[in-house]
Order: C-alpha cells, then sequence, then structure tokens
C-alpha cells in the first residue's frame, strides 16, 4: 500500500554514532511516499552524518499528529519541511 507523497513516518532505528561507541536508539521522522523509502531516508540521513551499522528496526505512518508528545513536534517539523527529522537518545 502506497502512502501520499507528502506522509511522514516514524522510523527507529539503532545505529553506532563514533568508532567503537555504543550501539543507540534513533527516532527518525521521514517524509516519504512509502514505509520503505522512509527507511531509506532515514538510513542515508544519519549515514550522511558519519553513523554506522545502522538498523531500521520498524516504521510506522503518522496519522494523527495531535496525538504526538510535544517533544516530537520540533522533529516532525524538520521533517515537513526539510524531509528528516531526528531525536537521538545518548543512552543506549
Amino acid at each position: 500500500m502506497s502512502a501520499a507523497a507528502d506522509s511522514v513516518f516514524l522510523v527507529t532505528l539503532e545505529a553506532v554514532e563514533t568508532p567503537g561507541g555504543p550501539t543507540l536508539t534513533v527516532l527518525a521522522f521521514a517524509k516519504a511516499e512509502t514505509p520503505d523509502a522512509a527507511g531509506a531516508v532515514a538510513t542515508d540521513e544519519l549515514a550522511g552524518f558519519g553513523w554506522r551499522d545502522i538498523r531500521a528496526l520498524r516504521t510506522g505512518e503518522l496519522v494523527d499528529f495531535s496525538a504526538l508528545p510535544d517533544d516530537f513536534r520540533d522533529a516532525v517539523a524538520t521533517a515537513q519541511r526539510f524531509g528528516c527529522g531526528l531525536i537521538i537518545y545518548d543512552e543506549p
């Protein structure tokens, strides 16, 4: 099933920021047409920042923006404007 071109997906990833560092959890909000495309957008965004060992774990389309926690809103707005917004958890 294909979503609309302006859909935003939440992609949960694991990746390593620095060589020898721990695997961290990253939430990526990615604007894309399909879940697979959103995973690629999120992976490319992290790779562009030099992250390694990137694994997309799950992806879901956002359908109710009003239900998002306040601390997600800036990342979603970034995704809507630029294609991808990230929230990085600094503990494994």
